[in-house]
């Protein structure tokens, strides 16, 4: 069997969310099987359980519900695709906590960085009847501001390929969008760094086309350089070349939302369960972040790139669009691939096997992804913060009941420990970025449990040898010790230290 390499999904850090870490699935799948139900969507409504399993202990499967309380995320709404066609969805939960109106097949939620190859989308079918070089320097394209000149001007073009594909070499990972009653800046001010604009100056500090690195900044220059060629904004101009030509009825790039689809909109919620204040974000980066959208919608995007890429007549790109699109642009086959727009899942031969795009904007989290082959695929979308965790765990539900995508388990061995030896561990641990907090663990008989107040409360770790612990939601923890054998430095996921306090 060939082997596999995951899709990473980029999402925007929101304070100490990034505690909680993220780890690759791997191994197989648990030995007990969780309860048997008759329909296909509801098999989604239970046996889901956290992403990584003990190796010789029972799982505690549970429902949907109460995974969905467990992470407070009120509403979750899930669509899959077989054999290229959409089959089902599923909607769990509620779009409002205070009304609890549910959440249907049409409620929106913003899809985060899905707007990336819902706007690559766009410019590939409308430079499939438009003169528009890929490969051009982007300055040769933009009228309305200009790409500061860089160490490789000259050298190396900033291109839309290397823009949409993120190997420009361009800076700002991605933008956390405005909050009610803040002033929205245009696109030249958030290219500039300039106020009201709250993320830096967009710019090139690494070669172009040298290596992989994700950038809204990147995407953000290739909207506006659309929109100088065309003349025309990105919502009318999306709603013209995609969402009406593939029936997306439910999404706009509009922002704030439009009045249509207003009406049944999910409410955004913080990770402690509190609503977004004054509502969903305004993103003036509609291009990286702003599309609104259904999981049914997105995955009407995403088979239809796949059938052009077959071959297929889909009434809207050539094959020869398509493949581009599906072209890894990064200069390796190494995973993170990316095509124009979307994330590739490619075998160890550089074969794809799938392909899509996570997202994260305040308050919403995404995920979509399709087989290649199969066209089998799901598209998944919360309203909260911490609905990452959610899906991850519906992904692997999914692989397992349904056998779609490429999420398992990771099912982990503990290692003995004393007490006496645990003890070096156990203490307060002072973390000073990317905020404050005392980091407190309390020994248990294989591990310890980890409060770290108001973001984590009571997380057991296990030990799993040599200073490293993990817990069942994926996150692992690393301790330093000096050359006496005496425990410094608490070091969890994404680099988050903490030195012992005495």
């Amino acid at each position: 069997m060939k082997s596999r390499k995951t899709i990473i999904s980029f999402t925007l850090s929101i304070c100490m969310a990034s505690l909680l870490g993220c780890t690759e699935a791997e191994t197989p799948k648990p030995n007990t099987p969780p309860p048997k139900v008759s329909s296909k969507s509801d098999l989604l409504r239970t046996g889901l359980a956290e992403k990584v399993r003990i190796e010789g202990q029972e799982v505690d499967f549970q429902t949907l519900l109460q995974r969905q309380a467990h992470y407070n995320v009120p509403g979750v709404s899930v669509a899959l695709m077989r054999d290229g066609q959409l089959a089902w969805t599923l909607q769990s939960g509620v779009k409002d906590v205070d009304t609890e109106e549910p959440i249907d097949a049409d409620t929106v939620f913003q899809a985060g960085s899905i707007s990336k190859p819902a706007f690559a989308a766009v410019l590939m079918k409308y430079r499939q009847n438009n003169p528009i070089d890929l490969d051009a320097d982007i300055n040769n394209l933009l009228t309305s501001w200009q790409l500061p000149p860089h160490e490789w001007t000259g050298e190396e073009a900033v291109s839309l390929r290397r823009l949409l594909s993120h190997t420009a070499g361009t800076t700002v990972h991605g933008f956390p969008g405005y909050a009610a009653g803040e002033a929205v800046p245009s696109l030249q001010q958030v290219l500039d760094g300039a106020k009201p604009a709250n993320t830096s100056a967009v710019l090139v500090d690494i070669k172009p086309g040298s290596q992989m690195r994700y950038s809204g900044g990147g995407t953000t220059v290739a909207q506006l350089a659309l929109q100088d060629v065309t003349e025309e904004a990105l919502p009318p101009m999306a709603q013209r070349l995609l969402f009406k030509p593939l029936g997306m009825t439910r999404s706009s790039f509009q922002q704030p939302i439009s009045s249509q689809l207003a009406g049944n909109m999910a409410t955004p919620y913080n990770g402690d369960g509190a609503p977004v204040e004054g509502g969903a974000h305004t993103y003036a980066t509609l291009a990286a972040a702003g599309m609104w959208s259904t999981p049914a919608d997105m995955l009407k995007m995403a088979g239809a790139v796949r059938s052009a890429y077959l071959g297929e007549n889909t009434d809207w790109i050539s094959k020869a669009t398509a493949t581009e699109i599906l072209t890894n642009n990064t200069p390796t086959t190494a995973a993170p691939n990316v095509g124009i727009g979307f994330f590739i899942n490619m075998d160890e031969d550089g074969e794809i096997l799938g392909f899509g795009h996570g997202g994260a904007d305040e308050g919403f989290m995404s995920q979509l992804y399709i087989e290649l082959d199969t066209g089998n695929g799901y598209a998944i979308m919360t309203n909260s913060n911490n609905g990452t965790q959610l899906i991850q765990e519906l992904e692997i539900r999914i692989k397992e009941a349904l056998d779609v995508g490429y999420s398992q388990a990771n099912v982990k061995r503990t290692a003995q420990i004393s007490q006496e030896e645990l003890g070096k561990y156990i203490g307060t641990y002072k973390v000073t970025a990317p905020v404050e907090v005392e980091v407190t663990l309390q020994a248990t008989n294989d591990g310890f449990v980890l409060n770290a107040l108001p973001y984590i409360e009571n997380e057991a770790y296990f030990y799993e040898g040599e200073d490293r612990f993990f817990a069942k939601n994926g996150s692992n923890i690393v301790f330093e010790t000096t050359d006496e054998g005496m425990v410094k430095t608490l070091v969890m996921d994404n680099n988050i230290r903490g030195e012992k306090m005495e």
